[in-house]
């Protein structure tokens, strides 16, 4: 069995990630790795990159590579289902509502998209936990952010509700209580739900600051508004206790050189540049022949 390892791709909208992502991908294939590809961006770049028909059933790019899109849409109706389930379950006593109209209100509350590919991403990992790495392609900075963001928010939200349920039930006698052998126990059913949320999201943010597990991609290009904005995105990061292991240039001017601007912004962190392509990277020949021309292996970001 192995271990999984999860490459997670971010930058700004345009800069290339999704064909930075592709290629490592494949490169990975080439070493012998096991790959799974997810698409987390609705812009569906994946299936024009690789020329193909994709949906959120992998679909085999051979030898050791599957490709997917996430449906966000179909994530968030999955992701309420599941919470709707666990509610009924935690609530019995308030089968009386009509609990399911009060479910598709939420599906247009802020901070859905990044709660349903949270789940998203577990699912996945936990479905493809024999894979050697789980590759995925990020939406634009500003979902990204939030959803790298989560853990940490949703830990602060149930530290808050665990003191609060502790409060309730020091104030009143609304827990019930079984008999056993002889002997009374407590059972609260929101209380094991919080604890169990709390230890859920306890997990995510570890496996986000391990880099043994965990590695992140900043993909830019040599103009001032990605670089700027791929600052930021480091800054961002930081602030959650994670460092990326690498940065993606993108070359789409044809520059041989890059600027001492760009590294000065980076220290510390390699650069991997993708050369200038004249043709479009599209399919896999294309993809393959750039890999074979320019020798890309990816080795200075890559984990060992």
């Amino acid at each position: 069995m192995t271990s999984l390892r999860t490459l997670f791709f971010l930058g700004k909208g345009g800069t290339g990630k999704s064909t930075a992502s592709a290629l490592v991908s494949l490169v990975l294939r080439e070493k012998g790795k096991k790959v799974l590809l997810a698409s987390f961006d609705d812009a569906h770049n994946q299936a024009d990159i690789f020329d193909t028909i994709m949906s959120d059933k992998a679909c085999t790019m051979g030898p050791c590579l599957e490709v997917l899109q996430i449906d966000r849409d179909k994530e968030i109706k999955r992701y309420l289902s599941k919470t709707a389930a666990q509610v009924k379950a935690s609530f019995a006593y308030l089968t009386a509502f009509n609990l399911d109209h009060y479910f598709d209100i939420l599906k247009f509350s802020p901070g859905m998209e990044e709660y349903a590919l949270v789940s998203a991403f577990t699912e996945l990992a936990a479905r493809y936990k024999t894979h050697d790495f789980l590759v995925i392609d990020m939406p634009p900075t500003a979902l990204s952010l939030r959803f790298f963001n989560l853990p940490s928010l949703s830990l602060t939200w149930t530290d808050q509700l665990e003191k609060l349920r502790k409060q309730i039930n020091e104030k009143k006698e609304i827990i019930s209580r079984i008999t056993l052998a002889g002997k009374t126990f407590e059972r609260d059913r929101i209380m094991k739900r919080i604890v169990q949320i709390k230890s859920d999201y306890q997990k995510l943010k570890a496996l986000f600051e391990d880099p043994a597990k965990t590695s992140f991609y900043v993909v830019y290009n040599q103009d001032t508004l990605s670089v700027a904005e791929t600052r930021r995105v480091i800054e961002h990061l930081d602030g959650q206790v994670i460092k990326p292991r690498g940065l993606i240039c993108n070359d789409r001017t044809g520059s041989e050189t890059q600027t001492p601007r760009d590294i000065s912004l980076f220290p510390g962190i390699p650069v991997q540049t993708i050369p200038y392509s004249k043709t479009p990277l599209i399919g896999m020949a294309a993809l393959e022949q750039h890999i074979q021309s320019h020798a890309l292996t990816f080795d200075r970001i890559l984990p060992e």
